[in-house]
Protein backbone atom coordinates (compact mmCIF):
# COMPACT_ATOMS: atom_id res chain seq x y z
CA UNK A 1 0.00 0.00 0.00
CA UNK A 2 2.94 2.32 0.54
CA UNK A 3 4.19 1.98 -3.04
CA UNK A 4 4.70 5.38 -4.61
CA UNK A 5 1.88 5.32 -7.13
CA UNK A 6 1.62 9.13 -7.59
CA UNK A 7 -1.83 8.76 -9.17
CA UNK A 8 -4.17 11.73 -9.00
CA UNK A 9 -6.70 11.68 -6.18
CA UNK A 10 -9.36 14.35 -6.43
CA UNK A 11 -10.50 16.28 -3.36
CA UNK A 12 -13.98 17.75 -3.62
CA UNK A 13 -15.00 19.92 -0.65
CA UNK A 14 -18.74 20.59 -0.64
CA UNK A 15 -21.30 22.35 1.53
CA UNK A 16 -25.09 22.01 1.50
CA UNK A 17 -26.35 25.52 2.19
CA UNK A 18 -29.75 25.28 3.86
CA UNK A 19 -32.51 27.86 4.21
CA UNK A 20 -32.53 29.85 7.44
CA UNK A 21 -34.91 28.42 10.00
CA UNK A 22 -37.02 31.57 9.78
CA UNK A 23 -37.90 30.58 6.19
CA UNK A 24 -38.95 27.00 6.97
CA UNK A 25 -42.33 25.84 8.25
CA UNK A 26 -42.73 23.82 11.43
CA UNK A 27 -43.50 20.77 9.30
CA UNK A 28 -40.36 21.37 7.26
CA UNK A 29 -38.25 21.70 10.39
CA UNK A 30 -39.68 18.43 11.67
CA UNK A 31 -38.44 16.75 8.49
CA UNK A 32 -34.98 18.34 8.61
CA UNK A 33 -33.75 20.58 11.42
CA UNK A 34 -30.45 21.54 9.77
CA UNK A 35 -29.94 25.14 8.77
CA UNK A 36 -28.71 28.43 10.19
CA UNK A 37 -30.78 30.63 12.48
CA UNK A 38 -30.55 33.47 9.94
CA UNK A 39 -28.62 34.46 6.82
CA UNK A 40 -25.92 36.29 8.77
CA UNK A 41 -25.03 32.96 10.40
CA UNK A 42 -25.22 31.34 6.98
CA UNK A 43 -22.77 33.87 5.53
CA UNK A 44 -20.26 33.39 8.37
CA UNK A 45 -20.38 29.64 7.96
CA UNK A 46 -20.04 29.68 4.18
CA UNK A 47 -17.20 32.20 4.07
CA UNK A 48 -15.32 30.55 6.92
CA UNK A 49 -15.53 27.16 5.26
CA UNK A 50 -14.43 28.47 1.88
CA UNK A 51 -11.52 30.40 3.40
CA UNK A 52 -10.21 27.37 5.32
CA UNK A 53 -10.49 25.01 2.36
CA UNK A 54 -9.00 27.50 -0.09
CA UNK A 55 -5.98 28.13 2.14
CA UNK A 56 -5.40 24.37 2.13
CA UNK A 57 -5.47 24.36 -1.68
CA UNK A 58 -9.00 23.06 -2.23
CA UNK A 59 -11.75 25.02 -4.02
CA UNK A 60 -15.26 24.56 -2.70
CA UNK A 61 -18.57 23.56 -4.27
CA UNK A 62 -21.57 25.22 -2.63
CA UNK A 63 -24.99 23.62 -3.15
CA UNK A 64 -27.38 26.48 -2.39
CA UNK A 65 -31.02 26.18 -1.41
CA UNK A 66 -32.88 28.85 -3.43
CA UNK A 67 -33.46 31.02 -0.35
CA UNK A 68 -29.71 31.06 0.35
CA UNK A 69 -29.04 31.96 -3.29
CA UNK A 70 -31.33 34.94 -2.78
CA UNK A 71 -30.35 36.09 0.71
CA UNK A 72 -26.58 35.47 0.43
CA UNK A 73 -26.38 36.40 -3.27
CA UNK A 74 -23.61 39.02 -3.01
CA UNK A 75 -21.41 36.68 -0.99
CA UNK A 76 -21.80 33.58 -3.13
CA UNK A 77 -21.36 35.49 -6.39
CA UNK A 78 -18.12 36.94 -5.05
CA UNK A 79 -16.97 33.49 -3.97
CA UNK A 80 -17.85 32.16 -7.42
CA UNK A 81 -15.60 34.80 -9.00
CA UNK A 82 -12.84 33.66 -6.63
CA UNK A 83 -13.13 30.02 -7.73
CA UNK A 84 -16.07 28.43 -5.91
CA UNK A 85 -18.64 26.44 -7.88
CA UNK A 86 -22.34 27.03 -7.23
CA UNK A 87 -25.06 24.39 -7.47
CA UNK A 88 -28.64 23.81 -6.35
CA UNK A 89 -29.57 22.13 -3.07
CA UNK A 90 -33.15 21.13 -2.36
CA UNK A 91 -35.46 19.87 0.33
CA UNK A 92 -38.94 20.28 -1.24
CA UNK A 93 -40.55 21.13 2.11
CA UNK A 94 -37.98 23.87 2.80
CA UNK A 95 -38.93 25.92 -0.25
CA UNK A 96 -40.50 29.19 0.80
CA UNK A 97 -44.31 28.76 1.06
CA UNK A 98 -43.85 25.10 0.16
CA UNK A 99 -46.87 22.82 -0.35
CA UNK A 100 -44.59 19.73 -0.28
CA UNK A 101 -44.17 17.38 2.64
CA UNK A 102 -41.59 14.76 1.57
CA UNK A 103 -38.05 14.50 0.22
CA UNK A 104 -37.44 14.49 -3.50
CA UNK A 105 -37.26 10.71 -3.98
CA UNK A 106 -40.82 10.33 -2.69
CA UNK A 107 -42.30 11.97 -5.77
CA UNK A 108 -43.25 10.58 -9.17
CA UNK A 109 -41.77 12.07 -12.32
CA UNK A 110 -44.34 14.80 -12.99
CA UNK A 111 -44.23 16.01 -9.40
CA UNK A 112 -40.43 16.01 -9.38
CA UNK A 113 -40.40 18.08 -12.56
CA UNK A 114 -42.70 20.61 -10.93
CA UNK A 115 -40.66 20.74 -7.71
CA UNK A 116 -37.31 21.04 -9.47
CA UNK A 117 -38.69 23.55 -11.94
CA UNK A 118 -39.88 25.75 -9.10
CA UNK A 119 -36.51 25.51 -7.34
CA UNK A 120 -34.54 26.21 -10.54
CA UNK A 121 -36.67 29.28 -11.28
CA UNK A 122 -36.12 30.75 -7.79
CA UNK A 123 -32.37 29.99 -7.87
CA UNK A 124 -31.96 31.48 -11.34
CA UNK A 125 -33.97 34.57 -10.41
CA UNK A 126 -31.66 35.16 -7.45
CA UNK A 127 -28.31 34.69 -9.21
CA UNK A 128 -29.11 35.47 -12.86
CA UNK A 129 -27.72 32.11 -14.00
CA UNK A 130 -29.11 28.61 -14.26
CA UNK A 131 -27.87 25.99 -11.81
CA UNK A 132 -25.95 23.22 -13.56
CA UNK A 133 -25.08 21.01 -10.56
CA UNK A 134 -27.42 19.47 -8.02
CA UNK A 135 -27.65 17.66 -4.71
CA UNK A 136 -30.91 16.72 -3.00
CA UNK A 137 -31.32 16.89 0.75
CA UNK A 138 -30.64 13.53 2.43
CA UNK A 139 -29.33 12.28 -0.97
CA UNK A 140 -32.97 11.58 -1.78
CA UNK A 141 -33.74 10.37 -5.32
CA UNK A 142 -35.44 7.66 -7.33
CA UNK A 143 -34.97 6.20 -10.80
CA UNK A 144 -36.56 9.20 -12.55
CA UNK A 145 -34.37 11.85 -10.94
CA UNK A 146 -31.32 11.66 -13.22
CA UNK A 147 -33.53 11.78 -16.32
CA UNK A 148 -35.31 14.89 -15.06
CA UNK A 149 -32.03 16.60 -14.21
CA UNK A 150 -30.68 15.82 -17.68
CA UNK A 151 -33.85 17.22 -19.29
CA UNK A 152 -33.56 20.40 -17.21
CA UNK A 153 -30.03 21.00 -18.48
CA UNK A 154 -28.01 19.96 -15.44
CA UNK A 155 -24.46 18.84 -16.19
CA UNK A 156 -23.65 17.08 -12.95
CA UNK A 157 -24.97 15.88 -9.61
CA UNK A 158 -23.81 14.68 -6.24
CA UNK A 159 -26.88 12.62 -5.49
CA UNK A 160 -25.54 9.34 -4.19
CA UNK A 161 -24.18 8.10 -0.89
CA UNK A 162 -23.17 4.52 -1.77
CA UNK A 163 -24.41 1.93 0.70
CA UNK A 164 -26.86 4.27 2.42
CA UNK A 165 -30.35 3.10 3.39
CA UNK A 166 -32.65 5.77 4.80
CA UNK A 167 -36.08 4.75 3.62
CA UNK A 168 -37.93 7.42 5.64
CA UNK A 169 -36.30 10.05 3.40
CA UNK A 170 -36.41 7.98 0.19
CA UNK A 171 -32.64 7.67 0.09
CA UNK A 172 -31.50 4.14 -0.77
CA UNK A 173 -28.11 3.68 -2.43
CA UNK A 174 -27.12 0.11 -1.62
CA UNK A 175 -24.98 -1.20 -4.46
CA UNK A 176 -24.47 2.21 -6.08
CA UNK A 177 -21.38 2.93 -8.15
CA UNK A 178 -18.70 4.35 -5.81
CA UNK A 179 -16.77 6.48 -8.33
CA UNK A 180 -17.64 9.39 -10.66
CA UNK A 181 -19.50 8.13 -13.71
CA UNK A 182 -22.03 8.94 -16.40
CA UNK A 183 -25.50 8.73 -14.88
CA UNK A 184 -27.97 6.03 -15.83
CA UNK A 185 -31.29 7.75 -16.57
CA UNK A 186 -33.28 4.54 -16.11
CA UNK A 187 -31.64 2.98 -13.02
CA UNK A 188 -29.95 5.22 -10.49
CA UNK A 189 -27.53 2.63 -9.04
CA UNK A 190 -25.70 1.79 -12.27
CA UNK A 191 -23.32 3.53 -14.61
CA UNK A 192 -25.00 4.80 -17.77
CA UNK A 193 -24.34 6.78 -20.93
CA UNK A 194 -25.80 10.18 -20.05
CA UNK A 195 -23.82 13.40 -20.40
CA UNK A 196 -24.98 14.08 -16.85
CA UNK A 197 -22.14 13.09 -14.52
CA UNK A 198 -22.79 11.67 -11.04
CA UNK A 199 -20.19 12.29 -8.32
CA UNK A 200 -20.86 10.08 -5.26
CA UNK A 201 -19.72 11.14 -1.81
CA UNK A 202 -16.80 9.15 -0.48
CA UNK A 203 -17.68 6.28 1.86
CA UNK A 204 -15.47 4.09 4.04
CA UNK A 205 -16.53 0.55 3.14
CA UNK A 206 -14.38 -0.82 5.94
CA UNK A 207 -16.34 1.17 8.52
CA UNK A 208 -20.03 0.15 8.43
CA UNK A 209 -22.54 1.88 10.71
CA UNK A 210 -25.95 0.67 11.85
CA UNK A 211 -27.10 4.23 12.50
CA UNK A 212 -25.40 7.29 11.06
CA UNK A 213 -25.87 10.99 11.79
CA UNK A 214 -29.18 11.10 9.89
CA UNK A 215 -30.43 7.76 11.19
CA UNK A 216 -29.26 5.82 8.13
CA UNK A 217 -27.55 2.49 7.88
CA UNK A 218 -24.55 2.27 5.60
CA UNK A 219 -20.96 3.40 6.03
CA UNK A 220 -19.04 6.20 7.68
CA UNK A 221 -18.32 9.06 5.32
CA UNK A 222 -16.72 12.51 5.56
CA UNK A 223 -19.67 14.47 6.90
CA UNK A 224 -17.43 16.97 8.63
CA UNK A 225 -19.46 17.88 11.76
CA UNK A 226 -20.11 14.27 12.77
CA UNK A 227 -18.05 12.69 15.55
CA UNK A 228 -16.63 9.97 13.31
CA UNK A 229 -12.96 9.00 13.38
CA UNK A 230 -12.19 11.13 10.36
CA UNK A 231 -8.54 10.07 10.15
CA UNK A 232 -9.70 6.45 9.89
CA UNK A 233 -12.21 7.37 7.19
CA UNK A 234 -9.51 9.06 5.10
CA UNK A 235 -7.20 6.07 5.49
CA UNK A 236 -9.99 3.63 4.54
CA UNK A 237 -11.06 5.58 1.44
CA UNK A 238 -7.50 6.19 0.23
CA UNK A 239 -6.61 2.56 0.80
CA UNK A 240 -9.48 1.56 -1.48
CA UNK A 241 -8.21 3.96 -4.14
CA UNK A 242 -4.81 2.26 -4.04
CA UNK A 243 -6.46 -1.15 -4.34
CA UNK A 244 -9.05 -0.27 -7.01
CA UNK A 245 -6.97 2.23 -8.98
CA UNK A 246 -10.06 4.04 -10.29
CA UNK A 247 -9.76 6.57 -13.09
CA UNK A 248 -11.27 9.20 -10.80
CA UNK A 249 -10.69 8.35 -7.17
CA UNK A 250 -12.49 11.21 -5.44
CA UNK A 251 -12.72 12.12 -1.77
CA UNK A 252 -15.95 14.09 -1.35
CA UNK A 253 -16.78 15.81 1.91
CA UNK A 254 -20.00 17.47 3.02
CA UNK A 255 -21.24 19.84 5.71
CA UNK A 256 -23.97 22.44 6.32
CA UNK A 257 -24.01 26.21 6.73
CA UNK A 258 -25.07 26.03 10.37
CA UNK A 259 -21.57 25.41 11.77
CA UNK A 260 -19.28 28.31 12.61
CA UNK A 261 -16.28 27.76 10.35
CA UNK A 262 -15.23 31.35 11.04
CA UNK A 263 -14.26 30.17 14.55
CA UNK A 264 -11.18 27.91 14.42
CA UNK A 265 -12.11 26.48 17.83
CA UNK A 266 -15.60 25.34 16.89
CA UNK A 267 -16.04 21.53 16.80
CA UNK A 268 -16.74 21.53 13.06
CA UNK A 269 -13.65 23.64 12.35
CA UNK A 270 -11.52 21.27 14.40
CA UNK A 271 -12.93 18.29 12.48
CA UNK A 272 -12.19 20.07 9.22
CA UNK A 273 -8.59 20.60 10.31
CA UNK A 274 -8.33 16.90 11.22
CA UNK A 275 -9.54 15.93 7.76
CA UNK A 276 -7.18 18.32 5.98
CA UNK A 277 -4.25 16.99 8.00
CA UNK A 278 -5.29 13.38 7.43
CA UNK A 279 -5.49 13.97 3.67
CA UNK A 280 -1.87 15.14 3.63
CA UNK A 281 -0.59 12.36 5.86
CA UNK A 282 -2.38 9.50 4.07
CA UNK A 283 -1.46 10.86 0.64
CA UNK A 284 2.21 11.02 1.62
CA UNK A 285 2.12 7.47 3.00
CA UNK A 286 0.43 6.04 -0.09
CA UNK A 287 2.09 8.14 -2.77
CA UNK A 288 -1.12 9.82 -3.90
CA UNK A 289 -1.10 13.16 -5.68
CA UNK A 290 -3.94 15.29 -4.26
CA UNK A 291 -5.75 17.54 -6.72
CA UNK A 292 -8.35 20.01 -5.47
CA UNK A 293 -11.40 20.23 -7.70
CA UNK A 294 -14.91 21.57 -8.00
CA UNK A 295 -17.81 19.49 -9.21
CA UNK A 296 -17.77 21.48 -12.46
CA UNK A 297 -14.13 20.69 -13.19
CA UNK A 298 -14.48 17.06 -12.20
CA UNK A 299 -17.59 16.50 -14.31
CA UNK A 300 -15.78 17.98 -17.30
CA UNK A 301 -12.84 15.61 -16.74
CA UNK A 302 -15.11 12.55 -16.51
CA UNK A 303 -17.14 13.59 -19.56
CA UNK A 304 -14.03 14.17 -21.65
CA UNK A 305 -12.55 10.83 -20.59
Amino acid sequence: LKAKLMSSTYILMTMDCESAKTDVSAAGMAMSSSGPADYAESARSIEGYVNTCTKAGYPVTLFLHPEVAESNADLVLRLQKEGACLGLHLHPYKLRDSPYSEDLGAYAEDDQREILGRAVYAWESALNQKPQYFRAGYFSANDTTFRILEDLGFRGAGLSNPGRSLVSHFSVWKGAEPYPHRANTAFRLAEGTSDLIEIPVAVAYGRPVARGHAGESGFEWPYIPHAYDHEAIVADVFGRFVEDRPAFGTFVTDTHNDHDYSDPHSPASQNLDRILNALRISADELGLNLVGTTIEDLCDRVREA
